[in-house]
């Protein structure tokens, strides 16, 4: 096996590239992997980035990849990574299709996936339903869809697939959307979207393609005909690979970190969503943050074991 690496970056969303930046400005030997840019990249539109007004998702990490391999040479491998675990007081990572990699550190920036509403709607993945308005939006034009979800995921989804479709229907259990304030006067501006809110799926109906939903309605069941279904409830972490090596994880399933970005174990930094320094208020600027902040201490670790 080759000689091991400094460091290796597990997640290519803002989290994982900003530590690329950075692990680039120490002159570290490191790799990224990752196979998506994260739930960001689905996002309509970004309007609290700082420095810039206005931007999509997708673009935004655009553009934070870009600046880690055109500016610090970042080698970013677009895989999956299947096992992580302890070797010979190195950390190996096994891909998927890139074979395997030896690294003195880590940074797990492995970020959040969406929370399944678990009422049958998985089977209708891509016949109607869909976890991606950004990627979907098109497809539903001069349709109605339905969004389920309060937050702001739930107000970016709804405004871009209001572009497209003839209607959009926001479905939220509880009396008033929960999103920032500044996507309510943009919702209220569009006259096809339509928020009801104390409304609960309860049901998702459709053979070969979706063709209703059930919804409960202050203890009334009623039917709602939708050619599409947004589900935007969430999302959970990602932290399925690490229970090799015995990282702790909190009561939701975060990683604990101290100021430094370092977890229970020497050596392992954790950055962006999947950390729980900031369980209410996961942002694109946060993530950025604390990716710089753990690619710092990787680099004080190595320095210090010099």
């Amino acid at each position: 096996m080759p000689e091991a690496l400094d460091l290796v970056i597990i997640g290519t969303g803002p989290a994982g590239l900003s530590a690329a930046i950075y692990a680039g400005v120490y002159r570290l030997k490191f790799k990224v992997i990752g196979k998506d840019y994260g739930l960001l990249a689905g996002a309509h539109e970004i309007w609290n980035y700082p420095g810039i007004k206005s931007i999509p998702g997708f673009e935004l990490v655009q553009k934070m990849r870009q600046h880690a391999v055109e500016s610090f040479s970042a080698e970013i491998i677009d895989d999956e990574v299947v096992a992580v675990s302890g070797l010979g007081g190195n950390f190996s990572v096994l891909t998927k299709n890139s074979g395997t990699l030896e690294a003195k550190t880590l940074i797990i920036a492995t970020g959040l996936m969406n929370r399944k509403l678990g009422i049958g709607e998985e089977r209708l993945i891509g016949k109607g339903v869909s976890y991606c308005a950004t990627c979907d939006a098109g497809m539903f034009r001069g349709k109605t869809v339905g969004v389920i979800g309060g937050n702001d995921s739930t107000a970016s989804a709804a405004l871009l697939l209001a572009e497209y479709a003839k209607k959009v229907m926001i479905f939220y259990r509880q009396d008033n959307l929960r999103c920032q304030p500044v996507y309510l006067p943009k919702l209220q501006a569009k006259k096809n979207i339509e928020v009801v809110c104390n409304a609960n799926v309860v049901q998702v109906i459709g053979e070969k393609m979706l063709e209703k939903i059930i919804l409960e309605c202050d203890g009334k069941m009623k039917e709602v005909k939708l050619e599409g279904l947004f589900p935007e409830i969430g999302a959970i972490p990602q932290n399925v690979l690490l229970d090799k090596l015995g990282v702790k994880f909190d009561k939701s399933g975060f990683i604990p970190v101290d100021l430094d970005q370092k977890t229970s174990c020497e050596g392992i930094y954790a950055a962006g969503d999947i950390a729980a320094n900031h369980p209410k208020f996961k942002q694109a600027v946060v993530a950025a943050a604390e990716g710089a902040v753990a690619a710092n201490s990787a680099y004080n670790f190595l320095k210090e074991k010099k």
